[in-house]
């Protein structure tokens, strides 16, 4: 018998539609974008960093060798502090005098810079990179317990690139669904832009095999690579969650899945399933999908999966929990 898991993963922290625009020419992060053929546009209210004064956030600085802030979003607010000792040692930096740093502090980035006659950016968060960041719940960062408040998303594409990147399909070249998003919908919040809210996610997918062996002939087969070819998972995946989750500007439904030529329904796989392995949640008119990150195989939470059964050919959203769907 033959199983396997399919985790989807970012391989970028989330980024706003803004952002993509000033990411087009970073040659380091488009690197990293060459891995995704996968990609969902979700929006959220849009979010800030908030410093009550930025003097005084300095000057705690040189006392305590924290930066204290807030993070806000359709008026939902955290606070926490990142610990720059504490940084140092995350990035194998030995301690420096915070005189020899050059902090900026702004509601969309902070970033912090190591001087030098040639600079050097010692770490970089913008609101989206914060949270992912949160998600593997680094020794530099206190506070922000409940940030999974600000990781909802309503979900409006679910998209795939079969030739090219994500990046490329959905960013670099112009790209149908995403120009009527913005067109389209409104801000969550007065006096944002939707360019601020609608919100970028570019995955891969680990995959995990698992087979039975019920026969002493089927040991044969031991050790041998069977996982079918990559694209295939991806075609599977795109239609999995577009069948569940029924979002608005997808226009094929995939009302057949998984009964195409390219689902994994048709290789010798007999049960698998797809399940995002982010602290993210996304929110449809229909229904909701709960993400969990495992770090080190824990996970505080337990997500949601995709189920598919070639047996009985039945296609489920399993909800391990009951999880507050409001965002």
């Amino acid at each position: 018998m033959r199983a396997q898991i399919h985790y989807l993963e970012l391989v970028y922290p989330p980024i706003s539609n803004q952002e993509s625009e000033w990411l087009k020419n970073d040659t380091e992060s488009l690197d990293w974008f060459k891995r995704s053929k996968i990609y969902f546009i979700g929006q959220r209210a849009e979010s800030k960093f908030i410093f009550e004064n930025e003097n005084l956030v300095l000057m705690n600085l040189s006392l305590s060798g924290k930066i204290n802030f807030k993070f806000e979003s359709g008026g939902n607010e955290m606070s926490g502090s990142i610990d720059l000792v504490e940084l140092f040692k995350a990035h194998d930096l030995p301690l420096m005098e915070f005189g020899d740093l050059d902090i900026e502090l702004g509601d969309k980035l902070i970033r912090i810079w190591k001087k030098s006659e040639d600079p050097e950016v010692i770490d970089w968060f913008t609101t989206e990179k914060f949270l992912y960041n949160l998600s593997y719940q680094p020794p530099f960062f206190s506070g922000f317990e409940n940030y999974r408040d600000f990781t909802k998303y309503h979900l409006h594409y679910i998209g795939i690139s079969t030739k090219n990147d994500s990046f490329s399909r959905l960013v670099i070249k112009p790209h149908d669904k995403r120009l009527r998003i913005l067109s389209n919908e409104h801000p969550h919040i007065k006096g944002s832009r939707v360019t601020d809210e609608m919100i970028l996610f570019f995955f891969d997918i680990n995959s995990l095999e698992i087979k039975q062996y019920l026969h002493p002939t089927d040991f044969n087969e031991l050790g041998k690579n069977e996982l079918e070819d990559r694209l295939r998972i991806f075609k599977d995946a795109e239609k999995a969650f577009v069948n569940i989750l029924d979002t608005n500007y997808n226009e094929i439904k995939f009302k057949d899945y998984p009964n195409y030529a390219d689902t994994l329904i048709n290789s010798t796989v007999e049960r698998y399933s797809f399940s995002i392995n982010e602290d993210i949640e996304f929110i449809t008119d229909k229904t909701t999908i709960f993400g969990a990150r495992e770090n080190y195989g824990i996970s505080k939470d337990q997500a949601d999966f995709i189920f598919i059964d070639k047996d009985t050919g039945s296609v489920e959203l399993m909800k391990l929990k009951d999880k507050s769907t409001k965002g």
